[in-house]
């Protein structure tokens, strides 16, 4: 079994699709309510996978490290994890003056502002995924990567956006419909595996 933990109204087909949303609209949408930094509803050893893509920005550092150990306990010996969230290093530099038509910002403003981009718009931008949107822990990478190595994973690395040397998670991000043309820009992946 897999289990894609915080998935906002991205649900993906052969897994459970977990989110703590109280919108009406979730009725729609094959979602089961859970609050990942709380022990969660299923035993140990349960899943061969969990996903969790930009989620864990929501949630403050600690609260972050208990959803992670909270996946360690649900997941089955040799059972992989991959999260992504917004990277920081890309925001601060997508702040400088020589990345104002970076081609991150030109499709951030087309998908999400439904407008071309105008100048300033990286600094908006920028702000926004950083201090906004309830984003409260923005890690780097190495952050984020030493945070699942304290949830107890090991293996852990810091990997490509849509690649993955596990079957259940190579191409994910890649597929239609999940911000691939934003997200492959401001990414920080994390993988790691249970012993």
């Amino acid at each position: 079994m897999k289990i894609n933990v915080g998935c906002g109204w991205e649900c993906r087909e052969g897994w459970i699709n977990v989110d703590n949303t109280q919108k009406p609209q979730r009725a729609n949408y094959p979602i089961t309510y859970m609050d990942a930094t709380e022990p969660w509803p299923y035993p140990e050893n349960t899943f061969d996978a969990v996903l969790s893509e930009h989620m864990i920005e929501h949630l403050p550092e600690e609260k972050g490290l208990a959803f992670l150990k909270h996946a360690y306990f649900c997941l089955k010996d040799e059972g992989v994890i991959r999260i992504s969230c917004p990277n920081r290093d890309f925001f601060e530099q997508l702040v400088l003056p020589e990345n104002k038509n970076h081609p991150f910002v030109q499709a951030y403003c087309e998908k999400i502002f439904k407008r071309p981009a105008r100048d300033g718009d990286n600094v908006l931008i920028a702000k926004r995924t950083l201090n906004e949107q309830g984003h409260v822990w923005v890690p780097r990478p190495e952050q984020l990567k030493e945070q699942v190595i304290k949830a107890g994973f090991r293996f852990v690395q810091i990997v490509e956006f849509g690649k993955s040397n596990f079957e259940e998670f190579d191409g994910i991000e890649l597929e239609e419909g999940f911000g691939a043309d934003i997200r492959k820009w401001e990414s920080v992946c994390v993988e790691g595996v249970k012993i």
